[in-house]
């Protein structure tokens, strides 16, 4: 069964229709900005949950979120509706990403390390969700980054 979303007329240039998440994914994937809200709009809040669920810090679910619509926007090309419906093929992104979170996560025992004993990138994470968060601010036609996007 295909997960179903019921537009708003706004998003839509003052049309409402009956739009499936594969269409919206289709749409993303031909860089439809406004499908690509749409899909936001309509799956953030369960990618959200799902990384709240699995990261302790706000501001590492904030960026896990940005990271997923990031990659969604770049993978949708490469959807195939025979491998999984769209909402669960966003929740393995996310999953990926909340992964690489957990796995890149400093350990307790290395806030007291000597700052030549880390790695030179270990400073880096917080630059890149930045930047994430900025340009997804830009694919969803907002000002700039915002908590809780």
């Amino acid at each position: 069964m295909t997960a179903r979303l019921c537009s708003t007329p706004s998003l839509l240039d003052g049309r409402a229709e009956d739009v499936s998440m594969t269409q919206l994914l289709r749409r993303v994937a031909a860089s439809d900005r406004t499908a690509f809200v749409m899909l936001y709009e309509a799956t953030s809040s369960q990618v959200r949950k799902q990384a709240r669920a699995a990261l302790s810090l706000g501001d590492a679910v904030d960026a896990v979120v940005a990271v997923t619509f990031l990659q969604v926007w770049c993978l949708a090309p490469l959807y195939n509706p025979d491998d999984a419906d769209v909402p669960a093929w966003i929740t393995a992104i996310a999953a990926d990403r909340i992964a690489d979170r957990q796995r890149n996560a400093p350990a307790p025992s290395t806030a007291d390390v000597d700052a030549q004993q880390r790695s030179p990138w270990s400073d880096l994470s917080g630059a890149y969700d930045e930047t994430a968060a900025v340009v997804l601010a830009g694919l969803l036609g907002r000002r700039g980054p915002q908590k809780a996007f």
